[in-house]
């Protein structure tokens, strides 16, 4: 259980050179990742049940302790990223294939991945699962819904049946790990929780891997263009998230888990719903996603981290400053 664990701590510390890895290995050696293809509902409803396992009765607790945190988490979610999504889209021009994959990823709910960087940020942890939680449950709504809305232009989209597809690989494994959490109770959790992060990191990759074996031409022919435009939504999900926060009054903890959570999307749920639905190139902007998402998430956390231990060391010199006052006086 030693090596699992240590296992599991250099996977989670280092996830990001392992998705950059991941890409590399997807282009060069396509071979070794065209299994995951066929296979990329199955491995998202891994990550799924391991995050149903993961979650806690505190998690669903705090949507009713804290309805506006989570509501404004959740509602700036579903339209910061979709409509800005759209609005790059028009502003570029896109091909068809890649206008839906823009606005795919700008549907999808936040990913736990947030949730480790706004552990990492040291912002507000509960807050941010109960967001990521609330905005996954949501999913078979509205990711059909804004496809819908916003995509229907390039593609013919059934919102039943992409309603009933995120349910399955979603609403299942996730209400199946929840049961199963139930059953083995806290104790035996704790020792599987360190497999649970291998289990979804590899199917992660799995899928990543897949996507870039099948798209790797499409992916360097567009190069930088590509990056650059899912920076662009990236960041402006950030900045925009902050500065709702900010206007709505929010502490700098809640305000640095929410900015996270509004920038940072599933990129594996888009990559498995244009697996099912859509031609393969559309998962291109999502395959980008889980590179990009890593980079300036992790970046964004270590500012948000850096600020808070700043603020906590003015505090403390404050509190010695008035404890010393009445001393030198006396």
């Amino acid at each position: 259980m030693n090596v699992i664990t240590r296992f599991s701590n250099f996977v989670g510390k280092n996830l990001t050179y392992l998705v950059l890895i991941t890409i590399i290995g997807g282009y060069a050696a396509p071979a070794a990742f065209t299994w995951s293809i066929h296979n990329t509902v199955l491995l998202l409803g891994v990550v799924m049940f391991g995050m149903g396992m993961t979650l806690h009765a505190s998690d669903f607790r705090l949507v009713v302790q804290r309805p506006r945190e989570v509501l404004v988490g959740c509602v700036a979610h579903y339209t910061i990223m979709p409509l800005v999504a759209y609005g790059l889209v028009m502003a570029f021009g896109l091909t068809p294939e890649l206008a839906v994959g823009m606005i795919l990823l700008g549907s999808c709910p936040s990913g736990t991945a947030s949730n480790v960087m706004s552990f990492l940020a040291k912002g507000d942890v509960p807050l941010a699962v109960s967001i990521t939680t609330v905005s996954t449950l949501l999913a078979p709504l509205m990711m059909p819904f804004l496809v819908w809305a916003l995509a229907g232009q390039w593609v013919t989209v059934s919102f039943l049946a992409m309603a009933m597809t995120v349910m399955k690989v979603i609403l299942l494994p996730l209400v199946l790990g929840l049961l199963v959490h139930r059953l083995v109770g806290e104790t035996y959790l704790a020792q599987m929780q360190k497999c649970l992060v291998l289990l979804s990191a590899f199917a992660v990759l799995s899928i990543l891997g897949g996507v870039v074996a099948v798209n790797g031409a499409k992916i360097v022919s567009l190069g930088l263009f590509m990056v650059v435009l899912v920076l662009l939504h990236n960041l402006f999900g950030f900045a925009l998230g902050y500065f709702t926060t900010g206007k709505l009054g929010f502490g700098k903890l809640q305000q640095h888990s929410v900015t996270l959570e509004v920038g940072m999307q599933n990129d594996a749920l888009a990559i498995s719903i244009a697996a099912v639905y859509f031609a393969p190139a559309v998962a291109i902007p999502a395959a980008v996603g889980a590179a990009v998402h890593q980079v300036t998430g992790s970046l964004l956390a270590g500012i948000f981290a850096r600020h808070m231990d700043a603020q906590e060391a003015r505090q403390q010199a404050h509190i010695a400053k008035e404890t010393s006052a009445p001393a030198a006086g006396h």
